[in-house]
């Protein structure tokens, strides 16, 4: 079973482990160690349809620690950048249901939600804002085009199949947006097979979920559909008063394949996330002695589309593959209060890429991965109800990398990136990373830099909002980052323990001023730097074949140019997990405590002055237990915040009621593990 993994910080710190799950071989329970991990994001390499070469196999244990690329990815020990890696076996044991709470204290990564699910959750990575986090599903960029970044209130982890977190700038890959890092979210392809799986739960709030999801496939034709329903009565978020602010999720997402041949292949998907979320007003009573939201009964009714349509062939015995792309993400929102309007933004993008594999002879120690891709992207924005104006920009991008592999040891990778924009200045970007694998293989040292772009957003560029005056003029921020690493392995390969420090510089940086007598707020670039820096720490320790230990520590160092710390960034924070499989993988216990430091939040006074608070500390433990009564028949259930912690992420906004318990049970028909089916001996 695969297990949380990462690279440049080697995260490992979701206690699901690759440890727990069905017995493993005997030659597996003999020699007891982590299991491989691979990475598909940290690259714009075109991925052949099939393995490249027989001859690349691995002939031997050793070369087995070290595998070659695969259709999957490329294995974690070859990737100089920061990467984790959480796979859908660890959201399923640990009970994930909101793909936020996956990334709660990941290294370097920090959560942000105003209240209830269905509330605006933004997650920010090594300091930087949340719309410095680019957020890509099945290859799409889904940040929002008013705001520039993802809410990650309405997405599910039900039909996730992998999230990877990339730290540090990525522009030189990803262009827009990806300052901070990126978000890469892989749903399930559906093959195996068929099968059908069914769940349901309920618990504390009059909180409902409920799953089904429909898969099947081989390697000539797959495909997956998933819907989902979500409702909450939810809580008071305000301080104030006693109205509950509920939600309602709507979902759907399929995603399938055709091969036409053992060559040639065509793949799409297509998503829709519904959501109506009760919110309260802001800036509506005096919370010690700050303003803050007061009950209210506003409504805010948010959707997000997103579609693409890919084909790839394989040539030269798939030594040269190519792929051609078309791709579009839509987001509306429409809050219904006084204060904001209806927005939609749009963002389509086709393209071409290309990748070369040149080597001497087949599983030759010295190979290299030449990449060309050229692409255009159009992004659209509108607000109907105040203005029949549409705007638009268009940006027509080219990019060349080169990935180096040298005797199993030392892998390169280089991306520069040329974007040519209608409305803004031409930007080139750049990417740089290394891996080495000090002989022995106990040590691994990794190193990554490069720089950042963002494009100021249509809402700060042209929005129309009560007490909001837009700014045509801003100009994009831009970041420059690096960072370095040291990774080893102890235990004969059971336990992992990697340290990374990093550092970063943003410029032009996009703030808001709300100057008196007015106080219409406005954006506007800071004149200096900010700086962001620190330590990610994580580990994992396979204590035993059905017992994996892990745990992670962050500590950030954010803070604008004129000195003041950037706020809702915990200085410190980090986990620890404890996953237990039992009888066999029938049941699985895991235990999750979380830790987010104090850290500064903006507020305004009863005189109309900003400064800064202080958001208190808190410790979050999670319970979770499942048990297989039977095949296909599956009881779970688990306990949020047992500690009974109240604490606020926003201030003036609740974060949580208090403990929260449930319950569910969860059906699957057919395959090997189905209704009708027997226990693996």
């Amino acid at each position: 079973m695969r297990l949380l993994s990462s690279r440049g910080v080697v995260l490992v710190a979701f206690g699901l482990g690759g440890a727990g799950g069905w017995p493993a071989p005997a030659s597996a329970q003999q020699a007891i160690e982590l299991p491989p991990v691979t990475v598909q994001s940290a690259t714009i390499e075109a991925r052949p349809i099939r393995q490249r070469s027989e001859a690349e196999a691995p002939a031997s244990a050793a070369d087995q620690a070290q595998p070659s690329d695969t259709v999957d990815g490329i294995p974690i020990e070859r990737v100089g950048a920061a990467v984790s890696v959480v796979t859908s076996e660890q959201l399923e044991r640990q009970q994930i249901r909101n793909a936020a709470d996956a990334l709660r204290s990941l290294p370097g990564v920090s959560v942000s939600q105003q209240g209830t699910p269905g509330n605006l959750t933004v997650v920010r990575i090594r300091g930087a804002e949340s719309r410095h986090t680019l957020v890509v599903i099945d290859g799409v960029e889904v940040n929002s085009g008013t705001d520039g970044f993802f809410d990650f209130s309405n997405l599910g982890a039900d039909d996730i199949e992998r999230i990877e977190v990339l730290r540090g700038p990525q522009s030189g890959l990803y262009g827009n947006s990806a300052i901070g890092g990126v978000i890469s979210i892989t749903t399930k392809s559906g093959r195996g097979p068929l099968t059908l799986r069914l769940q349901t739960e309920a618990g504390t709030q009059r909180t409902a979920n409920a799953t089904a999801q429909l898969s099947g496939g081989n390697d000539k034709a797959w495909g997956s559909v998933m819907v989902r329903g979500f409702n909450t009565e939810g809580f008071n978020i305000s301080t104030a008063g006693d109205e509950k602010d509920g939600t309602r999720i709507r979902s759907f997402a399929a995603r399938g394949g055709l091969a036409l041949s053992d060559s040639f292949k065509i793949e799409g998907t297509l998503r829709e996330q519904q959501t109506r979320a009760d919110y309260d007003q802001g800036f509506a009573q005096l919370y010690k002695g700050f303003f803050a939201p007061a009950d209210a009964a506003f409504i805010s009714d948010a959707r997000l589309r997103v579609g693409s349509l890919q084909a790839t062939l394989d040539t030269f015995d798939r030594k040269w593959t190519h792929v051609a792309f078309v791709q579009g993400a839509e987001t509306v929102r429409d809050d219904f209060a006084p204060t904001f309007s209806e927005t939609i933004s749009t963002n389509t993008k086709y393209g071409y890429k290309s990748t070369v594999l040149l080597e001497t002879s087949p599983g030759s120690p010295i190979r290299h991965f030449v990449t060309g891709l050229i692409e255009r992207r159009t992004e659209t924005f509108e607000q109907p109800k105040f203005s029949a104006n549409q705007y638009s920009r268009d940006r027509d991008s080219v990019a060349a990398e080169v990935r180096g592999e040298y005797f199993k040891s030392l892998f390169l990778n280089g991306t520069m990136r040329h974007d040519q924009n209608t409305l803004f200045d031409d930007f080139t970007t750049w990417h740089v990373d290394g891996s080495y694998i000090v002989p022995g293989g106990l040590f691994r040292l990794h190193a990554s830099a490069g720089n950042g772009v963002k494009y100021p957003s249509f809402g700060d560029l042209y929005g129309f909002f009560t007490g909001f005056a837009p700014n045509p003029n801003l100009r994009p921020e831009e970041s420059v980052g690096y960072d370095l690493g040291v990774e080893t392995k102890l235990l004969a390969g059971r336990a992992l323990v990697d340290v990374t420090y990093f550092h970063a510089d943003l410029t032009n940086e996009i703030s808001l001023a709300c100057p008196p007598p007015t106080f219409i707020c406005s954006p506007f670039n800071r004149s200096g730097p900010s700086r962001r820096s620190g330590i990610e720490l994580a580990g994992r320790y396979l204590l035993t074949p059905q017992v994996t230990l892990g745990g992670s520590y962050t500590f950030l160092d954010a803070k604008q140019d004129d000195g003041t710390e950037e706020v809702r960034r915990p200085r410190h924070a980090g986990r620890m997990d404890v996953n237990y499989a039992f009888q066999e993988g029938r049941g699985n216990f895991n235990v999750a405590a979380i830790y987010n430091g104090n850290m500064k939040d903006l507020v305004t006074d009863a005189a109309f002055v900003d400064q800064l608070t202080t958001l208190d500390s808190y410790w979050l433990l999670r319970v979770a237990a499942s048990y297989r009564l039977q095949p296909g028949v599956e009881v779970f259930g688990r306990v949020e915040n047992l500690l009974d912690r109240h604490y606020q992420e926003v201030f003036g906004y609740n974060a949580t009621p208090g403990i929260g318990a449930f319950a569910g049970v969860k059906l699957t028909f057919g395959g090997p593990e189905g209704l009708g089916s027997t226990w693996k001996q």
